[in-house]
């Protein structure tokens, strides 16, 4: 198991397959799955993520996270304050598409 605290800058995790990545969470921080498929899940949350190559999920709460790669995967970390500028251009593009539909 590898524990790690999600730092003031992104971060990517090479994990092998059943490798468990296990965080300090922060609320607003990003979690990618950039190659591979991972199991998310947080304290206290009954919700279980599955990602995909790709896929993100943002953490809505603090406490400890677990990921779990399901097979061999690479997962970029980010804190809230290196997520807020990606989440706020992606939500201006949705933003744009709506209005030109």
């Amino acid at each position: 198991m590898i524990v790690r605290d999600i730092e003031t800058s992104a971060r990517i995790f090479g994990l092998s397959k059943r490798d468990v990545l296990s965080l300090r969470g922060r609320r607003g921080a990003r979690i990618e799955s950039r190659s591979g498929s991972v199991w998310v899940t947080q304290n206290g949350d009954l919700r279980d993520v599955v990602l995909n190559a790709g896929e993100a999920h943002v953490l809505d709460r603090e406490g400890p996270v677990l990921v779990q790669a399901l097979d061999a995967a690479q997962v970029m970390v980010q804190p809230a304050e290196a997520a807020a500028p990606a989440l706020a251009g992606l939500w201006r593009r949705l933003s744009q598409a709506a209005l030109s539909a």
